[in-house]
């Protein structure tokens, strides 16, 4: 009976733990509908947020993927980048094979140098300032 419960108990944790360390992914995924909101709201065009996203997509971006990328390019908008050039750098480190944390970074680093973004990595007012995926700002 002991073994039965503890082999229970192993099918019931498991899955529980994966919930747990899903969670920063499956909150990004959720805030993709309201970071495109957003874009829209920042002046970029319709055909362009559908672009972005189709691109992410056919590169085989996951949705949290794709929010944080939209994250980093929302913030460039507001900073001042063309509004037509949303989501270029992107879509030329994609084609350079950048995914995930490693394509969030090198879209970091290109903001830094160009002297967008928040210093020490703040977000705008009223933005979530939630962690990412357990990191980055």
């Amino acid at each position: 009976m002991q073994r039965l419960l503890t082999l229970l108990l192993f099918f019931v944790a498991a899955p529980v733990a994966q919930v747990d360390d899903a969670t920063p992914a499956m909150l990004w995924a959720i805030r993709l509908p309201a970071l495109v909101t957003e874009a829209r709201q920042a002046g970029v065009t319709e055909t362009v947020v559908r672009e972005v996203l189709d691109g992410l997509r056919g590169r085989g971006l996951t949705a949290d993927e794709a929010a944080m990328v939209v994250s980093e390019e929302i913030d460039a908008v507001k900073a001042g980048e063309p509004k037509d050039n949303f989501g270029g750098f992107v879509r030329q480190q994609l084609d350079a094979g950048l995914r995930g944390r490693a394509l969030a970074q090198a879209i970091r680093a290109e903001h830094r140098a160009r002297g967008i973004g928040r210093p020490g990595g703040h977000k705008p007012p009223g933005r979530d300032t939630a962690k990412r995926g357990g990191g980055g700002p």
